[in-house]
């Protein structure tokens, strides 16, 4: 067991699943469709399953054509999502 800060620095555009953990989602423009609750890792990109206000999760692919910025100190990713992605994989 080694402290966090004990570790390297992770690659670019590399994340830990601890640090997105927790980060708000919001689109380039228009309000935050919620915190990320989880990270699911699949066989190809992971995505992250993103809670809403209303209490709905949905399901945003972890790619860099929707996730356009991530900051992981600031607690926030923003996402430019296509249309309908928050009702096509809403679960």
């Amino acid at each position: 067991m080694v402290p966090k800060a004990g570790l390297p620095k992770p690659a670019e555009n590399v994340f830990e699943i601890a640090d997105l953990v927790g980060c708000v989602v919001a689109p380039m423009e228009g309000p935050a469709w919620g915190v990320v609750r989880d990270v699911l890792e699949s066989g190809g990109s992971a995505v992250l399953v993103v809670a809403g206000p209303d209490g709905r999760e949905v399901l945003v692919p972890l790619s860099a054509a929707i996730c356009r910025e991530i900051d992981p100190a600031g607690k926030r990713i923003l996402i430019d999502p296509p249309d309908g992605l928050w009702d096509l994989n809403e679960i």
